[in-house]
C-alpha cells in the first residue's frame, strides 16, 4: 500500500511539473518571446483589429482619459508562470528586450499608482484583450509596461498571484491612429 502511494505521488508530482506543461493553441509573437516557463494560456491570432492602449493612469473604465485608440495587426497572448514569480523580475526581462528591440517606453506603472481600473480595461472591457482571453489576476501586485517603436506597439500586463503569475501582451503591428 505505501508503495503504491509512492509511486501515485510521483505520477501526480511530474504530471504537475512546470516543465512539462503545455501551451493551450498559439503561439509566442516573434518580435517577443515569452518569459522563461512561461505556458500560454489563451491565444488570439493576428487580426486586423481596434485597441485601447493606456497613455497613463486608469481610474476609471468608461472615462476617455489616459488612452488612445489605434488599429492595425493584433496578436493577443495570455501567459501563466507557476509558482508564481515577482513582477518586477518579469519587467525587467520584458523591458530589456524591447530596448534591445528598439522600443522606448511609452508608459508605465507599478500596482495603485496605475489606477484602480487599469486592470478592467486591459482585462475585462473588451477594449485591449478580447472578452474571456485572459485570465486576469486583480490585485495591486500589478505591473503595465506599454513601448512604442515606430507604428509597433506592445502592451503588456504582469500580475502575481498566490500560485502564479500571469502576463497578458497584445502587440500591434503596422498601427495607426484611430
Amino acid at each position: 500500500m505505501k508503495k503504491s502511494l509512492l509511486c501515485f505521488t510521483a505520477v501526480l508530482f511530474t504530471l504537475s511539473s512546470p516543465s512539462l506543461a503545455q501551451d493551450s493553441d498559439g503561439e509566442d509573437h516573434p518580435m517577443l518571446p515569452r518569459y522563461p516557463q512561461a505556458v500560454i494560456d489563451g491565444y488570439r491570432a493576428p487580426s486586423l483589429d481596434e485597441i485601447v492602449i493606456p497613455t497613463g493612469p486608469i481610474a476609471n473604465v468608461e472615462t476617455q482619459t489616459n488612452r488612445t485608440v489605434v488599429e492595425g495587426k493584433v496578436t493577443h497572448i495570455d501567459y501563466r508562470i507557476k509558482p508564481a514569480t515577482a513582477p518586477l523580475q518579469i519587467e525587467r526581462y520584458y523591458v530589456d528586450l524591447l530596448k534591445r528591440a528598439g522600443f522606448s517606453m511609452a508608459y508605465s506603472c507599478v500596482g495603485t499608482a496605475c489606477g484602480r481600473d487599469m486592470g478592467a480595461l486591459i482585462l475585462n472591457s473588451g477594449k485591449v484583450a478580447p472578452t474571456g482571453l485572459a485570465d486576469g489576476l486583480f490585485n495591486d501586485r500589478i505591473r503595465v509596461l506599454v513601448a512604442r517603436r515606430a507604428n509597433s506597439w506592445v502592451v503588456l500586463h504582469i500580475a502575481e498571484g498566490p500560485d502564479r503569475s500571469q502576463i497578458f501582451q497584445a502587440i500591434v503591428e503596422d498601427a495607426s491612429a484611430r
